[in-house]
């Protein structure tokens, strides 16, 4: 079975600006969606982000960034019309990770860590009771870890999904193991989804995770 790839890229800091020709590769949408951003360093990292997937998709499409076209799910999550390549793109302050796969829904998200407003509200939000009970139980010092990891895994399969946060969080099994790790999960009913830990050369502390929908 083909592999997923994954492309790690870095985003502008808060004093660049992203060039003309960069900006050229986006879409009208994107461009509009861009200029709404109330901060400045938002709007060149969306801009920059959407660029990199742009054109890593035309790289392997044959076809010019700018040309390209894609649609939305009636949740939101874009694919390619009249072609069966998946893909998708996830970017926290200055990284961005683009992941594609040639046939399978997939999802990636990418978190740096940073201190959270109401950490013991998230967790009792995203974790099943198991999970939050496990959480509890891990010495404060460990928990805002364990609580990144956790998230970004649940996010990358809701991704896969194309469901977002339409299904509760607390649904998807992720368990509290630190990374890295890899694991299984299957919705109620309905598909499995495999998801792992990567491993990113950053300076800062992070956690990221690919999934993947089962055929």
């Amino acid at each position: 079975m083909p592999l997923a790839q994954v492309w790690l890229v870095r985003l502008p800091d808060d004093d660049q600006v992203v060039s003309a020709g960069t900006e050229a590769c986006l879409s009208q949408e994107e461009i509009q969606r861009a200029h709404r951003f109330t901060q400045p360093r938002h709007a060149q990292r969306y801009i920059a982000a959407h660029a990199a997937l742009r054109t890593l998709l035309a790289e392997a499409l044959h076809c010019a960034a700018h040309e390209l076209a894609w649609q939305t799910d009636a949740d939101g999550k874009p694919h390619l019309p009249h072609h069966p390549l998946q893909f998708n793109l996830s970017h926290s302050d200055v990284w961005a990770l683009v992941a594609t796969h040639p046939t399978l829904a997939l999802g990636v998200d990418l978190e740096t860590h940073q201190p959270w407003q109401d950490m013991d509200g998230l967790a009792l939000a995203i974790f099943h009771p198991d999970e939050a009970s496990a959480w509890r139980q891990l010495p404060k010092a460990t928990r805002a870890r364990a609580l990144h990891v956790a998230w970004t895994r649940k996010e990358a399969c809701l991704k896969a999904l194309g469901t977002g946060l339409r299904l509760a969080p607390e649904q998807v099994w992720v368990g509290m193991a630190d990374a890295p790790r890899q694991g299984r999960w299957r919705q109620d009913g309905g598909r499995t989804v495999d998801w792992c830990d990567l491993i990113l050369p950053l300076p800062t502390p992070h956690s990221a995770c690919l999934a993947w929908v089962q055929p």
